[in-house]
């Protein structure tokens, strides 16, 4: 199967999901509106309301944790048996939630280092000479590491759903599938956020129109609610596609080569 064809899958099957879809935006929908107040204009600096939007932030990210697991698991579910059953959802948000907390975690450290091996590099360079030439070349290798990072970095939680694995294997698992099919990877990762760009792109053209004679407050109102729907939808798709890619890459004792476009 092309990489068309699993994202035309990916598409398809998000049909079956479409009540997890519901979750997400209701989740994402909430987080907008009790951020609306807190990133007016005049709130900006404020150390109080920093405080605060790092605490919501923090309480969605551990509410999201559960959300994909339980997501994972439907989508391993429809590709293995062509369905799932929606009540099984909250058991695998806990069942997987320690694990890809764990993952997450790890990935944060991994953060930390590559983004420290950066700014030193960097910074050696722009000593020798900062000019615009220069910190372009510094953004592109900033740019091009990063990207590498998050196409090794896609598979482990999908190993940790799809394989039992718990975060060390995943790691290792996750990171041979990818480094053996980079480009492959690659090339559906970027096709799927190009699709991502186009929709939000023109979804956000449409409602700008839209709203040009609605006040403000309403506006961003909209503009929050019409976005959360599709920061719903498209990584639902994405999970789909990515966990159908996953099971046909990781099977024991092979060395796929993966689809090509």
């Amino acid at each position: 199967m092309n990489i068309v064809e699993s994202v035309k899958k990916g598409f398809l099957l998000s049909q079956k999901l479409l009540k997890v879809v519901l979750i997400f935006f209701i989740l994402n929908v909430v987080m907008g509106l009790m951020s609306l107040p807190l990133t007016t204009p005049e709130n900006t600096g404020n150390p109080v309301i920093a405080t605060i939007s790092f605490l919501l932030t923090l309480i969605f990210f551990t509410i999201f944790i559960f959300l994909q697991g339980g997501a994972l698991g439907l989508t391993r579910d429809i590709h293995k048996t062509g369905a799932c059953d929606i009540s099984n959802f909250i058991a695998y948000g806990k069942k997987y939630y320690l694990r890809i907390l764990g993952l997450l975690s790890l990935y944060v450290l991994i953060a930390l280092g590559i983004a420290l091996v950066l700014f030193l590099v960097g910074s050696g360079v722009l000593l020798i000479a900062n000019n615009a030439f220069m910190r372009s070349i510094v953004t592109v290798i900033a740019a091009t590491v990063a990207l590498v990072a998050v196409v090794i970095l896609l598979f482990p939680v999908y190993s940790i759903v799809a394989d039992e694995n718990r975060v060390l294997q995943a790691i290792k698992k996750g990171i041979s599938v990818s480094r053996n099919n980079f480009w492959e990877v690659l090339k559906i990762f970027l096709f799927l956020i190009a699709i991502s760009v186009v929709v939000s792109l023109v979804i956000g053209f449409i409602i700008g129109l839209i709203t040009i004679p609605l006040p403000l407050i309403l506006t961003r109102v909209i503009i929050t609610i019409v976005n959360s729907a599709v920061q719903s939808y498209i990584p639902v798709v994405m999970m789909l596609v990515f966990m159908g890619y996953y099971l046909g890459l990781a099977k024991e004792g092979e060395s796929p080569q993966g689809p090509a476009v």
